[in-house]
């Protein structure tokens, strides 16, 4: 090999990161924006999204998995994985942060995710049919007190984690904000913006993947029908993360576009790649910035957010743009060469590694783990009854936590 090709192949001048890196800050997006959905119930005390609890924590724990994942599917020497845990990398590298914040955070998951379903789970070890009864045994622990003061603690216990989990949901997409804005190798990534962007698109993709996981599974498989004032209510809450969104877009567009408060360097990247006839001018300006505004201006109307069609379009688009908008931020930066004229040249691949094909492989992971745990875990009332010997009413119990954790009023099939 010569070495103009093994310049052109090996050097600087080559997009590294790629759509698993792409796929990485989308799907840690998605962990803190549904935890934090799940959590308005607990903190906030904004009861109509009670019912989202239990989906959001499912949700959040399968795209914690996917989201660790993705850098992994990026890395050559896969094997080595467990060295992230077993050696000492932080404060050296920025991604032994992203260990220590992950392990906490699905440790914190995980403990909710028992108090949040103890009593269930406990009637089910009760009076659960064939493997389901030892299945759900063993996830009681042992524990199976149910008196109102033990209620009452679990309520308790509830409202603590979701306000550590809100706390540990800023800290782990943040962290991805500050990786990128800490590599002052690219300037397009060096800002001190970076961080504030990502957890705000976050947001808004977490509130628009719970639409679209609340349409799904409740009206796919719950016994109720899917709730119009849930759907007007999240809507409304991504109007006002919408609105956030777009200000910070465009004070990007002034400190990085415009020449006269942009650097030279940021400005020049900047306008050749997302400017006029620019590799990444359509998806900046029509899909990470149009869709946006389209979805915002859904959000007003009324009809629109409380249909079932009209709020699924809105949350679809919006996580349309969410992912162009980490597109643009990680293969966009990399496009701006450091030691040569012009620009690199990237154009994604489908099959192979670094494809779509793996994004759409960690996609379907997260499918596959959100599934599973709707068959392992007593969700939804009728899914509880149905599973029990006789598929009756699973009594509510008195005490703080009964209207959140309790089971089902009346029988339901499966």
């Amino acid at each position: 090999m010569d070495f103009a090709n093994s310049t052109q192949l090996f050097g600087l001048e080559h997009v590294y990161w790629q759509l698993p890196l792409v796929a990485y800050p989308f799907l840690s997006g998605l962990v803190a924006g549904s935890f934090i959905v799940g959590s308005l119930s607990h903190v906030f005390g904004l009861k109509r999204f009670e019912p989202l609890a239990k989906m959001a924590i499912i949700v959040t724990l399968a795209f914690l998995i996917g989201a660790a994942l993705a850098p992994l599917a990026e890395a050559w020497q896969r094997e080595r994985f467990w060295e992230l845990i077993t050696r000492d990398h932080f404060p050296y590298s920025p991604l032994g942060m992203f260990i220590i914040v992950w392990i906490a955070y699905v440790i914190l998951v995980l403990v909710e995710m028992y108090f949040l379903f103890r009593q269930d789970n406990i009637y089910l070890a009760q009076h659960g049919r064939g493997w389901r009864k030892t299945w759900h045994g063993l996830l009681t622990f042992g524990s199976r007190n149910l008196s109102e003061p033990s209620l009452k603690r679990d309520h308790t216990i509830l409202v603590c984690l979701a306000a550590a989990g809100i706390v540990l949901a800023f800290a782990f997409h943040g962290y991805v904000g500050f990786v990128f804005g800490a590599l002052k190798a690219r300037p397009l990534w060096s800002s001190p913006m970076m961080p504030v962007i990502f957890l705000i698109s976050a947001i808004v993709s977490g509130i628009a993947a719970m639409i679209t996981v609340y349409t799904l599974i409740q009206g796919g498989l719950g016994e109720k029908p899917v709730d119009s004032d849930i759907l007007d209510g999240l809507m409304g809450l991504m109007k006002w993360a919408i609105f956030v969104d777009l200000f910070l877009d465009l004070i990007e567009l002034l400190t990085s576009g415009v020449r006269s408060y942009a650097s030279l360097p940021v400005y020049r990247g900047f306008s050749a790649i997302f400017f006029s006839s620019g590799p990444l001018a359509f998806n900046y300006w029509v899909v990470q910035i149009g869709l946006l505004i389209v979805v915002l201006v859904m959000t007003f109307v009324r009809p629109l957010r409380r249909s079932l069609a009209g709020s699924n379009i809105a949350a679809f688009l919006a996580l349309v743009s969410v992912f162009a908008m980490r597109y643009n931020t990680v293969i966009g930066a990399e496009l701006q060469p450091k030691a040569s004229q012009g620009l690199v040249r990237y154009t994604p691949t489908w099959f192979g590694m670094d494809s779509w094909q793996v994004v759409i492989g960690l996609f379907a992971i997260v499918v596959f783990l959100v599934s599973l745990s709707l068959l392992l875990l007593p969700w939804e009332r009728s899914w509880t009854a149905s599973w029990s010997n006789e598929g009756a009413a699973v009594p509510v119990l008195p005490g703080a936590a009964a209207g959140h954790a309790a089971g089902p009023k009346k029988g339901g099939t499966s």
